[in-house]
């Protein structure tokens, strides 16, 4: 049975007998996952309190919530979640103040790559392209645009 087919005998048989209760509502088929789809699915995992004291530890330790997160086989927002409930202060994360900015400018002009200036290479980019800065091609991209013969500019 469709689940089109079942809502419209429910409301038929709803109709009919004045009350859902009075009705006797056929059931939809339960669904079925065919294997090759549940492997996609993601299970809901709950980690032992041994674990979650681990994890707090480890935090406290100086583990990033990243490497918790690969560590545990979970979601970034549980590692959060767990740290809140354990009362953990949690670290500041990096943040490129004017006068960073203006250093990975000078260091990113000398030749360096984002991941090469520090804190993390995806924030180091956004930094500098919102300062103005013109940002060279990722590694390789520059001999494929020449070969191309295709300008950056």
């Amino acid at each position: 049975m469709r689940l089109r087919d079942s809502e419209e005998a429910s409301r038929a048989a709803v109709q009919g007998a004045g009350s859902a209760e009075q009705a006797k509502i056929p059931q939809a088929d339960p669904m079925v996952v065919a294997p090759a789809v549940a492997i996609e699915v993601r299970e809901c995992q709950m980690l032992s309190l041994d674990a979650v004291a681990e994890l707090v530890e480890a935090y406290r330790n100086g583990d990033t919530e990243q490497a918790l997160t690969r560590k545990y086989e979970v979601r970034r927002n549980t590692v959060d979640r767990h740290l809140e409930r354990a009362g953990v202060a949690k670290r500041p994360t990096a943040k490129m103040t004017p006068a960073k900015v203006e250093q990975a400018t000078e260091l990113y002009g000398q030749g360096l790559s984002t991941n090469q200036i520090g804190i993390s290479g995806s924030t180091v980019w956004k930094a500098l392209k919102w300062a103005g800065v013109r940002m060279r091609p990722p590694r390789g991209v520059t001999v494929e645009c020449e070969r191309r013969g295709w300008s950056r500019g």
